[in-house]
Order: C-alpha cells, then sequence, then structure tokens
C-alpha cells in the first residue's frame, strides 16, 4: 500500500497493511536539511525539502505544511516574534484580543494575500509539483 491508499482506508475503515505514520514533524523535518528553522516558517521551499526528506528517510505516510501556532493569528493581525531556531511566538503582551470585542471587527484573511497562510497555500502547489499530484 502506497501512503495515501493507507490513510484513506484507515479513514473509510478499511483493513489497513499497518497504521498509517503520520507524525508532527515541524522542527524535526528542519533540522532534517539543515535549515533555520525561520526559514522553515517563512520559505514554502524550505518547508517542502524538509518534509519530503523526512518521509523518505523515516517510511512516513505523509507530509504536512505545519510550522507554528501562529500562522493564521499573524494573518488576522496578531503580533508575532520569529526566532533562528525555534517556532514562531505570539506575543501575549499585545495579544489581539485582549480585548475581545474586537473579535467582532475582525476580517477574514486571504490565503492568498501574500500573508503567512499565503506561504502554506504555496508550500501546498509544491507538494502537488513534486509528489505528481
Amino acid at each position: 500500500m502506497t501512503g495515501r491508499e493507507r490513510i484513506l482506508a484507515h479513514l473509510a475503515g478499511r483493513p489497513v497493511d499497518r497504521l498509517p505514520l503520520m507524525p508532527i514533524t515541524m522542527q524535526f523535518a528542519c533540522d532534517q536539511i539543515g535549515a533555520r528553522y525561520r526559514d522553515y516558517c517563512t520559505d514554502h521551499r524550505v518547508l517542502v525539502a524538509g518534509q519530503l526528506r523526512t518521509a523518505e528517510k523515516f517510511g512516513f505516510d505523509y507530509v504536512n505544511t505545519m510550522s507554528d501556532p501562529a500562522r493564521e493569528a499573524a494573518d488576522c493581525g496578531a503580533a508575532v516574534e520569529f526566532f533562528e531556531n525555534q517556532p514562531v511566538a505570539i506575543i501575549e503582551e499585545q495579544a489581539l484580543l485582549t480585548d475581545k470585542t474586537r473579535l467582532a471587527g475582525l476580517k477574514i484573511p486571504d490565503p492568498l494575500g501574500g500573508g503567512r497562510m499565503h506561504n502554506g497555500v504555496k508550500a501546498l502547489a509544491l507538494f502537488k509539483e513534486k509528489l505528481n499530484g
């Protein structure tokens, strides 16, 4: 079974040869290619290279575009801080929703609008290209 076949069969409740192997590997994947984590979070090409190398090296059944928990928050206007070799952090002292009434005025960010979410969309397109669809 391919990883894709295994995952889809498992989700459908059909028998699989083994459980799908789908660990979250963000910083670990970055380390596999010797890149800075800041680049992994901000450059879709680095993220894809790390994910592909890790999946191949360890026999994982999938790749993913996860980089940090602040990607979507940043595109909504949250203040975030980047570090060289650790995940991006939301700056809590400047929390976007300290005043909960601001929630009603937030705009849904455009995932193709050039922000951090757009980097994730670009990673998906590059995965599609590199993995033959």
